[in-house]
């Protein structure tokens, strides 16, 4: 089965000047590395004051809350058995989140499956192909310690684990809570109309002044299952968008079978389903982050239930039907995104 990345990319990012002229507003654009993550942040202004230190210490600090690529911080402290351990108010803010999605799922979104994603090879972010499957046994052996009721924040602030070999990871929220810190500072700052991307997760606020339209996101459809693809273009105003998939993070065994990064935490194992991806755009990136990995878990059927129940929520999911056949399912509300459908 031949698959094509899943790309999310800003509409007109080149960093550019339409007037020379103090007070005209202007492009402004950053992007750097901080900690572990990426970012880039386009705005528009009339001050040219640069924002590029202050943006990096937002996502610096972030990430020594909450990364568990990074060593120091205080997710992978927890995860090291190093308890309790206080938690700062990042990480009450994404944990806080977590748990709604967790309840929202019925369990199948689930923070702690680290030890089951690590056994499958998925621990790193370079993927990591196992030599010998997993047996049912040491599955078993694993899923004692999974489970998001089994990690609470004490009304002292410290985070409490019933077992220390349970792991913590609030990836699937991290990312877009990151973008929307990254908005709210921009706000404070008086600047309105801009894009953050962390990482894959966006959000945008207000519109494309300089041009006079909204702000644009290319989203291209990741499966090659026949020779074509198609590429949509979503308008967006005071929304995030955010995609979640099964094919980029994938190793495959001597036998050509498949193993995605998305571990089921009811099986131990990771996700056999239809889902191929979900992208989400909801009023906050954190919610569509979150959104879009509990649709990869909860199936297309489950989903649309969800999103019958919540109108607010816009969805475009691209499935495997009869035959290994890419389809689409779109909610109404996202119609009304879309700028261009061209094969």
């Amino acid at each position: 089965m031949k698959t094509r990345i899943l790309t999310l990319c800003l509409g007109g990012l080149l960093l550019f000047s339409c007037d020379s002229k103090k007070g005209t507003p202007k492009y402004q654009e950053i992007e750097g590395v901080a900690g572990t993550v990426e970012y880039r942040v386009k705005y528009i202004s009339t001050d040219t004051i640069n924002l590029h230190s202050s943006i990096d210490s937002i996502v610096r600090t972030i990430d020594n809350s909450l990364s568990v690529y990074n060593e120091e911080s205080i997710v992978s402290k927890i995860n090291k058995g190093y308890v309790p351990i206080k938690a700062d108010e990042h990480f009450k803010k994404v944990y806080t989140a977590a748990r709604e999605i967790w309840k929202e799922s019925g369990g199948k979104y689930d923070p702690t499956v680290g030890l089951l994603v690590k056994v499958w090879g998925f621990g790193r972010e370079m993927v990591q192909p196992i030599s010998k499957i997993p047996t049912d046994h040491e599955i078993d052996s694993l899923k004692q310690y999974v489970g998001f009721d089994k990690v609470q924040i004490g009304s002292d602030g410290y985070v409490k684990k019933e077992h220390q070999a349970i792991q913590v990871d609030l990836s699937s929220v991290v990312r877009g809570y990151t973008a929307d810190v990254i908005g709210d500072y921009l706000q404070e700052k008086g600047i309105n109309d801009y894009v953050v991307k962390v990482a894959g997760e966006i959000k945008v606020s207000g519109k494309n002044t300089v041009e006079g339209k909204p702000w644009v996101v290319n989203v291209i459809d990741p499966y090659e299952l026949d020779s074509n693809y198609s590429e949509v273009t979503l308008k967006l105003t005071n929304e995030a968008v955010s995609t979640d998939e099964n094919f980029r993070r994938v190793w495959i065994d001597g036998t050509g079978r498949r193993f995605v990064h998305i571990i089921d935490p009811s099986t131990g194992k990771p996700l056999e389903s239809e889902m191929l991806s979900a992208t989400v755009v909801t009023k906050s990136a954190r919610e569509s982050d979150s959104y879009a990995t509990m649709f990869m878990l909860i199936g297309l059927e489950k989903s649309k239930e969800f999103l019958a129940k919540h109108p607010e929520i816009k969805a475009l999911i691209i499935y495997s039907a009869e035959g290994n056949k890419a389809e689409t399912y779109i909610t109404e509300n996202m119609k009304p995104l879309l700028v261009e459908n061209k094969k």
